[in-house]
């Protein structure tokens, strides 16, 4: 979900537009905050009859309203919103980034053969945003895996262990049950996990990418 909303904005952020740096600004100040404030302000909204549910209410969409954070079945949903809208600045400044190597003769010269601006985007900018989408893929995946704060702060895991990530299985069990060796047991494999992740991901994913780096260092 963030991939695509993140090369959206970016593209759009890209262009010459006025107040461009206030939208950016914006758009990167909810990965500033730290996860717990984040998770804070979340609950207070997400809380019954809190400022989500009188937004909803407000505009006639009453019928959406949900217990939030203790509904199993949207939970997960709920936290996927919370954790895209924290860190979805991060991918659009990596983005914004492998932009600016873009260069704009190769726009143009697609341009001047006919191409619309959906096949520049598809044939000339996506696969120069490659090495940058890579990247971001990965410490996307490896922040997956890690994620504890917002989860923790937000559910503690439930209800009923619906939004339970590795970590904050590892604190309940390790921690909150005083099961020190489960909770380390569940420490190494996570590690052997974003260890053998990294591993292959660099091996088959990011080959290209580097062996493209070396090349220009030599060269």
């Amino acid at each position: 979900m963030q991939l695509p909303l993140s090369i959206g904005l970016a593209m759009l952020l890209n262009r010459k537009l006025r107040g461009r740096a206030v939208l950016r600004a914006l758009v990167f100040a909810p990965y500033v905050l730290s996860e717990a404030i984040t998770a804070v302000i979340w609950v207070l909204m997400l809380q019954p009859n809190g400022f989500a549910d009188q937004v909803l209410k407000g505009a006639g969409l009453g019928g959406l309203v949900h217990q939030w954070l203790a509904d199993p079945g949207i939970v997960l949903y709920t936290l996927f919103a919370v954790i895209t809208w924290k860190y979805v600045g991060f991918g659009i400044i990596l983005l914004l980034a492998g932009l600016q190597g873009v260069p704009a003769e190769l726009r143009e010269a697609a341009a001047l053969d006919g191409a619309s601006a959906w096949q520049i985007t598809r044939h000339v900018v996506l696969p120069l945003l490659g090495p940058t989408i890579r990247i971001w893929i990965f410490l996307s995946v490896i922040g997956s895996l890690q994620l504890f704060d917002i989860v923790w702060i937000m559910t503690t895991g439930g209800p009923a262990n619906a939004s339970t990530t590795m970590a904050t299985y590892l604190v309940d069990h390790g921690f909150k049950r005083y099961e020190f060796g489960f909770g380390s047991a569940v420490a190494v494999i996570l590690f052997v996990i974003c260890f053998v992740f990294a591993l292959l991901y660099q091996r088959f994913a990011l080959r290209r990418d580097t062996q493209g780096a070396l090349t220009r260092m030599v060269g």
